[in-house]
């Protein structure tokens, strides 16, 4: 149950992260076609489903879940936004060891990966009246990995429940659709990695693409 990092593409990620947001000063300078609360009109929360899934572990029966997460947007101005997002995954991982005469000892193992990724939307080619507007974002931040263990049968050990700490960082591309109203949707693709400092009983990096389908509402200022 070992997967090694993939440094290049952690960098790449990196890179576009801060890349994005070196421009973000530059981008946020008041220009001409600014105009006063331009700022809040993408002010806003989502709630999305990802078909984003690690690789399964071989040799074991694995179960999980579609990974789900809600954000709060907020904007900067005509073509930026903060993006602060917290997400959740679940897989369950079973196996069993056979010893003689001991017999059959049975585990099950809960993973649960909690992302809080702060990122920045770039919106290239639109305002934020406009009804479709396509992005790319980038941003990184703090992930919590929960893993409960437990076990029955013979020498079964005791049941544990651990926590670690690790990086999170995601890049992709979508589009938001908007009603003339507030609500909207929104589509798109992303990559995610979650990396921590040691192994989660085998596992220190989960990473994969995912294909991202959600609904957004847009708050309403009087």
């Amino acid at each position: 149950m070992t997967t090694r990092p993939s440094s290049t593409t952690r960098a790449l990620l990196l890179t576009l992260v801060l890349a994005l947001s070196a421009a973000a000063p530059a981008a946020a300078q008041p220009s001409g076609e600014s105009t006063a609360g331009t700022e809040h009109l993408r002010n806003g929360a989502g709630l999305q489903v990802s078909s984003w899934q690690p690789d399964k572990p071989a040799g074991f029966d694995n179960t999980g879940t579609i990974a789900f997460q809600g954000y709060l947007l907020k904007g900067l101005d005509l073509h930026l936004a903060w993006d602060n997002t917290l997400g959740f995954w679940q897989r369950t991982t079973k196996w069993s060891e056979t010893q003689p005469i001991v017999g059959t000892t049975n585990h099950e193992l809960d993973t649960y990966i909690v992302p809080t990724i702060t990122a920045l939307r770039f919106y290239p080619l639109t305002t934020p009246d406009k009804l479709v507007e396509p992005f790319v974002s980038a941003g990184l931040g703090p992930v919590i990995g929960i893993q409960q263990q437990k076990s029955s049968g013979a020498l079964a050990p005791p049941n544990t429940t651990t926590m670690t700490a690790g990086l999170g960082v995601r890049a992709g591309v979508g589009v938001d659709i908007r009603s003339n109203g507030p609500f909207g949707v929104t589509a798109g693709t992303h990559f995610e990695s979650a990396s921590f400092g040691e192994d989660m009983v085998g596992e220190r990096l989960y990473q994969a693409w995912g294909a991202d389908l959600g609904l957004t509402y847009r708050f309403q200022y009087r």
